[in-house]
């Protein structure tokens, strides 16, 4: 990923580290441990596992552990079109999601999901998990993609990531 994209991730992880508490700032250490988006890409070139936070019907927080794609500086979070999170975010936009490795990685995005419906053959080239053509092909199978308001991305050793 190159220019517009990877110029408004950049700006996106200098504007949440900006923005971001004193805990944080102090826990994440800021910025000497920050990932530039280059780097933050680079890593997730293959998908990743994140905990994804969804509101219920009760205004009730869930929380699953699924897969997510990274593209087009968005993650995008595979499903089936009938699961309690789509109806979650049909209704409640608001999602948050994780990923990290203990003492070595984390990255904390948090935003607006959307549905998208439609085939996206440049997706599931990035996606190739066992249950997921059966799903597509059924028609069945959706994206949630998330528009991040704020992303954090912290490494113990910032090096051990090239851009």
């Amino acid at each position: 990923m190159s220019g517009e994209p990877l110029e408004r991730l950049q700006a996106l992880l200098d504007d949440s580290a900006k923005r971001a508490g004193k805990h944080l700032r102090s826990t994440f250490e800021i910025p000497d441990r920050t990932l530039t988006a280059g780097q933050l890409i680079r890593y997730l070139e293959k998908p990743r596992s994140v905990a994804l936070a969804t509101v219920s019907a009760r205004n009730e927080p869930r929380v699953a552990p699924v897969d997510a794609v990274f593209h087009d500086a968005a993650f995008h979070i595979p499903t089936v079109s009938d699961a309690a999170r789509v109806n979650h975010i049909t209704r409640q936009p608001a999602v948050s999601a994780t990923h990290w490795i203990p003492d070595e990685i984390a990255i904390i995005v948090h935003g607006t999901a959307t549905v998208l419906d439609a085939d996206s053959a440049e997706l599931d080239k990035l996606y190739h998990a066992s249950w997921w053509r059966p799903v597509r092909e059924e028609g069945r199978g959706v994206y949630l993609r998330i528009e991040a308001d704020r992303m954090f991305a912290w490494a113990r050793d910032t090096t051990k990531y090239p851009a």
